[in-house]
């Protein structure tokens, strides 16, 4: 067994590590915008306790992995792993400012006793919908780069059509859900009552 193996071996046992923590993510993130309780939206704001550092860990090692892949390839002559990275760095920030959103709730709704205006409007943030679609579709891209290696302005033109994709496909979900949310309001004492 080489190096080159080894080092083969973790980068796709990354990818779809990543891949499983995203299905999580859009699994625990479909329940916590239909939670009708504080103690509801408990039971998946903890899904997968470290998932967050998973994901996180995930995007380390594919980066790496990826970096060194390239290099005993020579692929850097190429564009597309120049892109490929440039796209993993830009997913970074999402997934941190998804994290510090996800924290704020999981502070928020163990003082809660019921569901009020404040918690359902961080349960329902479109910023995580938004978030979580863009780094899916991104995702996808990359790996579509890394099997068809395209050129410079095909890279980035699959790269900037996955940013807007997933941005879409968000908002085609939030307008979606939008009259399902309705069916749940918050009254002047801070319950919930349901309307529908």
């Amino acid at each position: 067994m080489t190096l080159y193996s080894v080092v083969l071996f973790a980068h796709v046992t990354a990818v779809l590590t990543l891949f499983a923590a995203l299905s999580f993510e859009v699994l625990s993130l479909f329940h916590l915008r239909r939670a009708s309780s504080p103690s509801e939206a408990g039971r998946w704001i903890d899904l997968v306790p470290g998932l967050p550092l998973v994901s996180a860990g995930s995007l380390l090692v594919i980066l790496l992995s990826g970096i060194y892949l390239a290099m005993r390839m020579s692929a850097f002559e190429l564009s597309w792993p120049k892109v490929a990275i440039g796209a993993f760095f830009h997913m970074a920030p999402l997934g941190a400012l998804t994290g510090k959103r996800t924290r704020a709730i999981r502070r928020a709704y163990p003082d809660a006793t019921a569901m009020n205006p404040e918690l359902l409007r961080r349960l329902r943030d479109p910023f995580l919908k938004s978030s979580l679609g863009i780094r899916i579709n991104v995702f996808l891209g990359i790996v579509l780069l890394m099997a068809a290696k395209p050129g410079m302005w095909e890279s980035i033109s699959i790269v900037g059509a996955s940013v807007i994709l997933g941005f879409l496909s968000s908002f085609a979900k939030v307008k979606s859900s939008a009259g399902q949310s309705g069916k749940l309001e918050v009254s002047s004492t801070g319950s919930p009552m349901s309307v529908g």
